[in-house]
């Protein structure tokens, strides 16, 4: 994964899986009206066959992803379970439980408790994830040798710690568990708590196994952290046990081919993960596209228009000449409709968007809290902004290396504009927002060569003839432009450029070029 941060938005991209790859960005909501740009230009090489002819807005829509969600919110495991803190999901649920067990029956009341649980799943998780990620990076470098001081955060009383909340945390789940196991409690909510319960046990599972390996895969520290191994594996080793004894479908069965329990896995995080995604409505094709659209299909009937009359008043309405000019103007007409499309399509993405996505709160009564602006064109090397050029050259390693790499260029524009005051009045926890786009690149290599070709050589040693197989890979690059805007009208420029390697399978790897 590369990963950038900076004082505006964090943006990450990374590998998803073998034909996509992902850029999400962290918007932080923390003005009365907050606007971003974000230009990304792809520079696919020519020899992949990929162009205005062939690869149209359409196909890069249908190849992109996209997800606006509010950030998962911070808070750590020890402040969910404190009784003090109002607002931890847990304690939320509880008091909305204590409501529905004295006999309050408000519909509400029940989605509250079942949002509450969702959004206590997707906490939980993010702080398992978050610190098993910086104790496997830390155990990676842990060694008993080096002085504490020059080890890694968190390495030390961290681990103990960590162990500590996550039995604090069991038991005040196990609790939780038996509160709404009453049958008073509505069957949604007894419903959602049962997918809360399978969703913890598999992400116990999940990432405290990978806690585990990294403990052992460095023989001084698991000397070092013994009882925590034993603590965690007690932990891990419960839960499939668990999942079967509850009748749960996401049971590991050695030897099977276990699709169920990635499958299940997957709709228990789509469930819970659901309480912070936005509403995204979309408007294809904006109304003031459409009209310039209108305008070049006008140009070309007049066209054909005026050459009718020009011809008729020379030559009579049956005559050869006559009807060679109408079929002639015809063929012209649609021609110029076309290349008038293509020139405002290029000329007017800086004015026109494709597409106008409304972000609405979905949990907030449909509030408007933003705009998403799209736009997809191809540009001419002559069109390339400077600064964008400059950095597309800037590993070149002579003035001719462009010549021996030629490239098409698309650019995808997308201006966020957000109404942070719309959130802060209805959510206290859920404000900040992540924009994800994945992108699939299988139109992009559809018509790449093999990914491996033999190459004939004399081994220097022998002088005999042999073949060895080389890898074909393409490069495909990226560079990405975030403008910002702050209240005062103040502009923040930041930079990426990634460079995605390809072959006719998929993608190979990505790799950070330095924007420097």
């Amino acid at each position: 994964m590369i990963e950038d941060q900076n004082d505006i938005l964090d943006s990450r991209i990374k590998l998803h899986d073998r034909h996509r790859f992902e850029i999400k960005l962290d918007i932080d909501l923390d003005a009365a009206r907050s606007s971003y740009e974000v230009e990304t230009y792809f520079f696919v090489p020519r020899a992949l066959n990929v162009g205005p002819h062939n690869y149209r807005k359409e196909n890069f829509y249908n190849s992109s992803q996209r997800y606006i969600r509010f950030r998962t919110p911070k808070m750590s495991l020890g402040k969910v379970c404190d009784p003090s803190l109002q607002a931890s999901p847990l304690n939320r649920v509880r008091a909305d439980l204590g409501r529905v067990l004295a006999g309050a029956s408000d519909p509400r009341l029940t989605d509250a408790i079942c949002d509450e649980l969702r959004l206590l799943g997707c906490i939980v998780r993010g702080e398992i994830r978050d610190y098993v990620k910086v104790f496997v990076e830390g155990l990676a470098t842990y060694d008993a040798a080096v002085p504490a001081a020059q080890r890694k955060l968190f390495v030390g009383e961290g681990l103990e710690n960590f162990l500590g909340d996550l039995r604090t945390l069991e038991t005040a789940l196990s609790s939780l568990k038996a509160e709404i196991s009453d049958p008073a409690v509505p069957l949604k909510v007894r419903e959602t708590a049962a997918f809360f319960d399978e969703y913890i046990s598999l992400i116990l599972e999940e990432y405290l196994t990978s806690l585990i390996e990294a403990l052992r895969a460095n023989p001084s520290a698991r000397a070092r952290f013994a009882d925590v191994e034993r603590g965690v594996l007690a932990i891990v080793t419960a839960q499939n046990r668990y999942r079967q004894a509850m009748k749960y479908p996401s049971v590991l069965t050695p030897g099977s081919t276990n699709e169920t329990i990635i499958y299940r896995r997957g709709v228990l995080k789509k469930f819970m993960s659901s309480v912070l995604y936005l509403k995204a409505e979309f408007s294809e094709w904006e109304s003031l596209t459409q009209v310039f659209f209108g305008v070049a299909a006008g140009a070309a009937m007049l066209f054909t228009v005026m050459v009718t009359i020009f011809f008729q008043h020379r030559y009579a309405m049956d005559s050869l000449p006559f009807v060679l000019a109408v079929v002639i103007s015809y063929i012209f007409k649609d021609r110029i409709k076309d290349w008038l499309k293509l020139l405002f399509s290029k000329s007017l993405t800086r004015w026109i968007s494709d597409r106008k996505i409304d972000i609405l709160d979905s949990s907030g009564g449909g509030a408007r809290i933003g705009v998403l602006k799209e736009a997809f064109t191809f540009i001419s090397d002559k069109d390339i902004p400077p600064d964008i050029a400059r950095l597309r050259r800037i590993d070149n390693i002579t003035s001719v290396d462009e010549e021996g790499k030629p490239e098409r260029v698309f650019k995808y524009k997308k201006e966020i504009i957000l109404f942070p005051e719309v959130v802060l009045r209805t959510h206290e926890r859920r404000r900040d927002l992540n924009d994800i786009m994945r992108f699939n690149v299988r139109e992009l290599i559809a018509q790449a060569d093999d990914s491996s070709v033999d190459y004939p050589y004399v081994d220097p040693a022998s002088g005999d003839l042999r073949t060895a197989a080389c890898s074909r890979v393409y490069h495909v690059n990226l560079l990405v432009k975030y403008t910002y805007y702050d209240r005062e009208e103040q502009v923040t420029i930041h930079y990426e450029r990634i460079r995605i390697v390809v072959n006719k399978d998929g993608i190979v790897r990505l790799e950070e070029v330095k924007a420097a």
